[in-house]
């Protein structure tokens, strides 16, 4: 019987995330990632696979979350330019 994942899978990705982005890919080791999540390597290793498999799974969650940003502020950006009181407000932060 599989028992169940004791971490979030999306907070581990943004955590490998942010340990690439500063290391950059080649300097970033399994020791630093398994630190940074929190999990021990065969929790990792049956997560996500090795280095070279979670890397693209943690690109591909910073994809998400960019366009998920750009989107938030599209929609706020039309929503101020129908309702311009909207923007003010926020400039005088109500």
């Amino acid at each position: 019987m599989v028992r169940p994942r004791e971490f979030d899978e999306q907070m581990a990705l943004i955590a490998a995330m942010n340990v690439f982005w500063e290391k950059g890919y080649e300097a970033t080791s399994i020791s630093d990632l398994t630190s940074r999540i929190g999990i021990q390597r065969p929790s990792l290793y049956a997560a996500f696979g090795d280095k070279r498999q979670l890397f693209p799974t943690a690109l591909q969650r910073y994809s998400q979350l960019s366009l998920a940003y750009i989107q938030t502020k599209l929609q706020n950006s039309d929503s101020e330019r129908r309702n311009p009181w909207l923007s003010q407000a926020r400039l005088l932060d109500y």
